[in-house]
């Protein structure tokens, strides 16, 4: 006579719960596929909002004012160095907070941050509150 958990079960009742586990398992693989999905999404686009945000406040500080020895030539050349670094400088911070601000729209179907993004500046304030949010959601 057989003893121990199998003892007196039916012979059917193996194969009925493995069909069981099975469709549970096939049930559930494609919602959890999805979930997945979405949860990858979701950190990616909190870390490309977190980047593009730290990358234009980073751009916001750039060299000013770089003194004669290091440009060599005369005064003319280093005034002629200096006004071409701002306006390229410029021209990266505008660049770089438009992609912040993209990223942050992008973020925006899993996390609104506090704060206008429709202005054509975010400034160090917002951006500083942003960044504390975003950490803190993540």
């Amino acid at each position: 006579m057989k003893q121990g958990w199998g003892a007196g079960m039916p012979v059917w009742l193996t194969p009925v719960l493995g069909l069981i586990g099975a469709f549970v398992g096939a049930s559930l693989a494609p919602w959890m596929t999805s979930h997945l999905a979405w949860r990858r999404a979701r950190r990616d686009a909190f870390n490309a909002a977190i980047a593009a945000l730290r990358v234009a406040q980073v751009a916001r500080h750039f060299a000013n004012g770089v003194p004669a020895h290091f440009v060599g030539g005369d005064q003319a050349t280093v005034d002629a160095f200096n006004q071409r670094l701002r306006e390229r400088e410029i021209d990266r911070f505008v660049d770089a907070m438009h992609e912040a601000k993209v990223a942050l729209a992008a973020l925006e179907p899993f996390f609104k941050v506090s704060g206008d993004i429709d202005r054509w500046e975010i400034t160090e304030e917002d951006a500083a509150r942003m960044l504390e949010e975003m950490h803190q959601a993540r």
